[in-house]
């Protein structure tokens, strides 16, 4: 497959995701007959409205409208959102082991919720929405401006997981003094797509396309900056107007997934370290396909875990973690002869010099 146009790639991420939006409305715990539910969505979302047709109840049409769209909506758009979240934070970053849930990102907005929720501050969706973008920009801004005292890709990394930690055992506090923190927090702390409504999709909707719009825009500004800062500077670019564009996207995509499912890791290490190896390191070929492979990844997870445990759930973010995680520790084994090689050689020119 060409590193140039991968058309190909993105035809098959687009098949795969429709097939997988399909067995998504159609399977599930509750067995209905493929014409049963074709006869549902055509009634349309309006229940007041609707006359069902004799063999089906109320029930079945809420499975349909109210739960299973919803979540398959929701996690199309999670996924594409951390996927592109986390391109976008290894470009910018220079550090392939980036991901908005290792480097602080998805707690911060975790943690904004949950003091919103105690504080009383975010009786709406919009409003816990909010203050997880606000939370997710703080947290950002903490771990970059700790980590800038080492170039070490791994630097990054551990700020972020202290930062992760940190945050997070604040939130647990919070729920300790609070039954509606502690109720809020079983939300926010695993992520999962059950329980959430069209408004949460919504919101994961918006946030996709906003930031999938200023992702786009500085796409080919992160490629050139990726040369080196004078010859982006060369070419026009300003380095800083990047990197803040770049932080905005991060932000509101990450930051809107995190609000309305909660913690998502390793997906937005995972599918664009994956995909890179289809399209090359350029942004601007790696933003569509890692954006589909991600809904798709997160959407498959979705689905699987209905039937794991029946007739309870599995969450999808466990799933997520527990293929991710092999991922992220090859990756780390593959690049430590690398860093070592290059320690080694700094040393050898540091000593004939």
């Amino acid at each position: 497959m060409s590193r140039r146009q991968p058309v190909a790639f993105i035809a098959v991420a687009t098949f795969l995701l429709v097939g997988l939006a399909i067995a998504s409305i159609f399977l599930g715990s509750r067995s209905l007959s493929v014409s049963d539910v074709i006869s549902i969505l055509a009634l349309g979302p309006n229940a007041d409205r609707v006359v069902l047709p004799e063999g089906l109840s109320s029930d079945d049409y809420g499975i349909v409208w109210n739960l299973r769209l919803p979540r398959t909506l929701l996690a199309m758009g999670v996924g594409a959102s951390i996927s592109i979240a986390g391109a976008i934070a290894q470009v910018w970053t220079r550090n392939p082991l980036a991901d908005p849930g290792l480097i602080g990102i998805n707690a911060g907005a975790g943690f904004a919720v949950a003091l919103a929720l105690t504080a009383g501050w975010a009786p709406t969706i919009g409003q816990r929405a909010l203050f997880g973008l606000v939370g997710a920009a703080c947290s950002m801004a903490v771990v970059l401006l700790v980590s800038r005292v080492s170039r070490d890709p791994l630097t990054l990394v551990l700020v972020g997981v202290g930062v992760t930690f940190g945050l997070q055992a604040a939130a647990n506090l919070m729920s300790l003094y609070s039954s509606d923190t502690l109720e809020g927090l079983r939300r926010w702390s695993v992520g999962s797509t059950a329980g959430r409504g069209l408004d949460d999709a919504t919101i994961a909707a918006t946030g996709l396309v906003l930031g999938t719009l200023v992702a786009l825009f500085v796409a080919k500004p992160l490629d050139l900056l990726a040369m080196g800062e004078e010859a982006a500077s060369a070419l026009g670019v300003s380095p800083q107007n990047v990197r803040w564009a770049a932080g905005l996207a991060i932000v509101v995509l990450a930051g809107s997934a995190t609000a309305t499912v909660g913690l998502v890791t390793f997906l937005g290490f995972a599918a664009p370290h994956v995909i890179r190896r289809f399209t090359g390191p350029a942004l601007t070929r790696l933003l569509i396909p890692t954006a589909l492979t991600g809904a798709a990844a997160l959407l498959a997870a979705d689905i699987g875990g209905r039937f794991i445990m029946q007739p309870n759930e599995v969450e999808m973010s466990i799933l997520v973690a527990i293929v991710g995680a092999p991922i992220m520790i090859a990756t780390v084994r593959e690049r430590l002869p690398r860093m070592r090689w290059r320690r080694n050689k700094k040393n050898y020119e540091a000593v004939t010099r």
